[in-house]
């Protein structure tokens, strides 16, 4: 786990072509990656300490925060991803409403990469972590409400579509935003969870499967 302080606090803890994925749409692309998270994999980095844990329970990789202000990630290693469809299930365990959980990618390291994250009180956003900027966060979409999430200790389906500089995000099935940007082209991808105000956040993560576009 990386630990960082910046304004926030950051720990740095697919099915046949024209198979149908869990938002109900339809893809040509073959598998990529995939983990049901049935059994422990050392693809992942798992690490923990006083202020987060990641961890293997029940079948799902689980991501808790203990501290405020606080953002922590498991990262897949040693699979580098430039386009991709990938899909996965997330579920708010316990913990305050007002948090944040999604997808990291195209990661080149813990100050560089994309992030599209969800909130259990039914909002999104879309940011990217600039590593020449000092590790600055730029918020590419900024938080935006959607009746498309499933608030409070719910499941919701993220997907998301990279083609070179275009991004495309669906959440449980329907469109939700679209979105262009340059700055990274590939990299690495991760489960992450925040905390804002109130710390105690408990997410879990499961069938995630990447795709070629």
């Amino acid at each position: 786990m990386h630990l960082t302080k910046l304004a926030l606090l950051c720990v740095v803890l697919s099915l046949l072509a024209g198979c149908t994925g869990l938002g109900g749409e339809r893809y040509s692309g073959g598998v990529i990656y995939q983990d049901d998270f049935s059994v422990e994999s050392e693809d992942w980095l798992l690490e923990s300490d006083l202020d987060a844990s990641a961890s293997h329970i029940d079948g799902q990789l689980q991501l808790r925060v203990s501290s405020p202000n606080l953002i922590a990630w498991a990262e897949l290693q040693e699979h580098q991803f430039d386009d991709f469809e990938l899909e996965a299930e997330a579920t708010q365990l316990a913990g305050p409403d007002n948090n944040s959980y999604g997808i990291v990618f195209r990661m080149k390291n813990p100050s560089a990469h994309y992030s599209f994250d969800i909130s259990g009180d039914g909002y999104y956003r879309f940011n990217r972590r600039d590593e020449a900027e000092g590790g600055r966060w730029t918020e590419i979409i900024d938080w935006l409400e959607s009746p498309a999430i499933h608030q409070g200790a719910s499941t919701n389906m993220i997907r998301i579509v990279a083609q070179g500089n275009q991004f495309t995000f669906y959440i449980n099935r329907q469109l939700v935003a679209e979105a262009d940007d340059d700055a990274y082209r590939s990299g690495s991808i991760g489960l992450n969870a925040g905390s804002f105000h109130e710390p105690g956040v408990e997410i879990a993560f499961d069938n995630l499967v990447v795709r070629r576009p």
